[in-house]
């Protein structure tokens, strides 16, 4: 049978493995939060842009709700059509006149 020995790394040695395991792991460090695509900084990312949709997407459901209501109130509901035409539209019954008491502005002088 053969006699194997176990040698011990010299400090010079043990200094460079360090350095290199350091080194390693710095680099699986930087590879684990900036990978493109897979890394932690991407996926933090895309969770907030995730986030930012779903904000956007339930702002657009409570308007199309809005919407609805209103859609269906203009189609049920006469007096709430009726304000509708006066305010938005600005339409009269007929034989209603319009009086506007609103201050005039002064004309700005031309030279």
């Amino acid at each position: 049978m053969k006699k194997t020995y176990k040698t011990s790394l010299t400090p010079l040695q043990q200094k460079k493995m360090l350095r290199i395991s350091l080194l390693l792991g710095v680099l699986f460090l930087l590879a684990l939060f900036f990978v493109p695509g897979k890394g932690l900084y991407f996926l933090r990312k895309e969770k907030l842009r995730v986030a930012s949709i779903n904000a956007d997407k339930q702002a657009m459901v409570e308007k199309n709700n809005t919407l609805r209501e209103e859609i269906k109130r203009l189609k049920t509901d006469e007096r709430y059509l009726e304000e509708v035409a006066r305010e938005q539209h600005g339409l009269l019954k007929k034989d209603e006149q319009v009086f506007d008491f609103s201050p005039k502005e002064p004309k700005k002088d031309r030279k």
